[in-house]
């Protein structure tokens, strides 16, 4: 009897003395730096039961910071803590499983940790989950139960829910074709910060489509959304600056700076603006290597015109007669005279 109250008491005091997140925080902030005592502990703690400190040792490694970067380790610590119940691990775990290059994508186990999170009350997840299902990415397309998630996603404000209900009434997929009901829930996104909203609403803006057309508000959106990254909004930015729209004066060098920055996020069209450029001297100086590189690239991602010309380059290139225009200098091709500004 003794030995057993002994025990019992040991695990309360166990419990007692058991890390509180803002320990644990703490703890991995440490362990971001390099402090392998820290990390050490958060991993006691995990194995522990710990569902915060498996949670941070996900986004420990997932970063890279204070430890080798590791998507598959993150994927264990966050399956470790999502297993316990943890919401936003359950939606890391989607995130990652619908994001990773094969062979670890997992678009089914992708589209069910979404679902978890989402039936948990996770915002984010809610407006992934309806995304999915909206396309039929992961399993069968249900419009209806698509909309229905992303409308609870936008109830609680959160901007990617906004952005996609905004969108279903821009395209009248899954609910009325209402422009201006697009427009203002579109609004909300962007505000909130939703890059993709920003694009949009910067399109719209620029357009007057649903909206007072209003080029300054438009190259506000289209800049919003560039600087964080939306490879659309920079390659349209390299259009504006190339082409002199919105009333800003013409700049190549500007154009062709926001073309690089698509270009090196993977973005086909700008990927291959940015070859022409090189290839024309436009924004930068010459460069055939540099050229033929990028149109490559953009040819690998199925763009048709960039495989015209790597196809013509790499004929030349081995002799071979070459019907149409000059490919090893893509510039002459006719056609091709101002593409970065009109594109």
């Amino acid at each position: 009897m003794r030995v057993a109250f002994a025990i019992a008491a040991f695990f309360v005091c166990l419990g007692a003395w058991a890390a509180s997140e803002t320990e644990l925080t703490a703890l991995m902030r440490q362990a971001m730096q390099g402090n392998a005592a820290a990390r050490a502990t958060l991993e006691d703690d995990a194995r522990a039961g710990s569902a915060t400190a498996a949670h941070l040792l996900g986004h420990l490694y997932l970063r890279g910071q204070g430890v080798p970067r590791s998507e598959a380790t993150a994927i264990e610590w966050f399956d470790r803590a999502a297993q316990q119940g943890h919401v936003e691990s359950m939606h890391n775990l989607g995130v990652l499983y619908e994001r990773a290059p094969p062979p670890r994508r997992d678009l089914v186990a992708a589209r069910r940790w979404y679902r978890a999170a989402a039936e948990a009350g996770f915002a984010r997840a809610q407006a992934n989950l309806g995304q999915m299902l909206a396309e039929g990415v992961g399993g069968p397309a249900d419009r209806v139960e698509a909309r229905r998630w992303i409308e609870k996603s936008a109830a609680q404000r959160a901007p990617r829910g906004e952005y996609l209900l905004g969108m279903l009434f821009l395209d009248g997929r899954g609910a009325p074709k209402d422009v201006e009901q697009a427009v203002r829930w579109l609004q909300r996104a962007a505000e909130g910060g939703d890059r993709d909203a920003q694009y949009q609403l910067a399109i719209l803006t620029g357009s007057g489509t649903g909206v007072l057309k209003d080029d300054r508000r438009a190259l506000h959106w289209l800049r919003a959304a560039a600087k964080q990254d939306q490879v659309k909004a920079q390659y349209a930015l390299a259009a504006v600056y190339g082409g002199g729209l919105y009333g800003t004066p013409r700049d190549a060098k500007q154009a062709t700076n926001w073309l690089r920055r698509s270009a090196r996020l993977g973005y086909a069209e700008a990927e291959y603006a940015l070859g022409l450029a090189y290839a024309q001297g436009s924004g930068v100086e010459k460069d055939a290597s540099q050229a033929y590189g990028w149109l490559l690239k953009a040819a690998k991602q199925g763009h048709p015109a960039a495989k015209a010309y790597v196809k013509d380059i790499q004929t030349r290139v081995l002799g071979a007669p070459v019907k149409g225009g000059d490919a090893a200098n893509p510039a002459s091709t006719p056609g091709t005279a101002g593409a970065v500004g009109t594109q």
